[in-house]
């Protein structure tokens, strides 16, 4: 017999895990998502750089 892992609706594996302090730290901190934003913005440009030449 196989064993297998059965979840059911609503047990406490059905949730996704809370994230630890230093994701949520990640989350709100200003500095951090200006870059986060600079570098998405980066590799857009790129991609429609690209696409224009």
């Amino acid at each position: 017999m196989e064993n297998r892992l059965i979840i059911t609706k609503y047990s406490e594996q059905y949730y996704p895990p809370t994230p630890n302090n230093f994701t949520l730290f990640l989350r709100r901190s200003i500095f951090f998502q200006l870059i986060r934003f600079f570098i998405l913005n980066y590799k857009i440009m790129k991609i429609v750089i690209k696409g224009h030449s």
